[in-house]
């Protein structure tokens, strides 16, 4: 007799709730498993129906290294695990981690690219180095990273993050506001498209910074590259100095030494 007609029978047609069907009738041993019932790209509320606040099989499911195809699943996984637990959530890296991220913490020894994506609550913190899209679109929560690749924070409304060391081209691309704070340098066209928040970078920032921008706040306390605020149209930038052809084309905002 197959598993589904038994369990039909022992109800007695009354209705089984949906995490007894998922765990006794359609048991998720793995991320392919969970993938056959949601597909490779659900949401985060899909994935959380199936796994149905049971901490233990969430952490079971992200305790293997996933497939590419799966990786967005195991990212949901470690948000869901890291709000479910008590204590912070321990990973040794991957991407995706602390997807949509809502609450809790989770801590990485390295990371993989668009770690924290979408989070608005919690706190992701990353002992080594962060890869690209650190933080993207990000609406509340922290995150603190020994230093990461391009597009940090990249579209940031609120929320706020640390970089301990150096950062990568594009931190703060496109933001709506928050905090972003860059203790050593950065690369080119930090802050391109900014529209609020703040951006402090410690040490020296590369060309291009602030460009287009239309508001926020932008301090440097070191030297600025060649460009900084070009064709910007609201918001300030402060540095100890600036490259050549500085507010080139600035239809608005203010460049200041600092």
């Amino acid at each position: 007799m197959k598993l589904s007609c038994f369990m039909d029978q022992a109800y007695q047609g009354n209705v089984r709730s949906r995490k007894l069907e998922t765990r006794q009738g359609d048991l998720i041993f793995s991320l392919e498993d969970l993938a056959e019932k949601v597909g490779c790209k659900p949401s985060k509320a899909q994935v959380e129906q199936l796994v149905a606040g049971d901490e233990k099989l969430a952490i079971r499911l992200i305790s293997a290294h996933p497939r590419k195809e799966h990786q967005l699943l195991w990212g949901y996984l470690t948000s869901i695990a890291a709000e479910l637990s008590s204590s912070p959530l321990r990973l040794d890296g991957g991407n995706f981690a602390g997807l949509e991220l809502s609450r809790g913490a989770i801590v990485l020894e390295e990371a993989g690219d668009r770690v924290g994506e979408g989070m608005n609550g919690g706190r992701i913190f990353v002992k080594g180095r962060a890869g690209n899209y650190l933080g993207q679109q990000m609406s509340g929560g922290g995150i603190v990273a020994g230093c990461c690749g391009d597009y940090a924070f990249r579209g940031m409304a609120t929320g706020w993050g640390v970089i301990l060391g150096d950062a990568g081209k594009f931190v703060g691309l496109g933001n709506l506001g928050g905090s972003i704070a860059v203790r050593g340098r950065c690369g080119e066209r930090a802050g391109w498209l900014m529209r609020g928040g703040r951006l402090r970078v410690a040490g020296e920032a590369g060309d291009y910074l602030g460009l287009i921008m239309s508001g926020g706040e932008i301090v440097v306390c070191g030297r600025a590259g060649a460009r900084a605020g070009w064709r910007m149209k609201g918001g300030s930038i402060v540095a100890a100095a600036y490259g050549p052809e500085a507010g080139d084309g600035a239809l608005g905002g203010a460049l200041r030494l600092g």
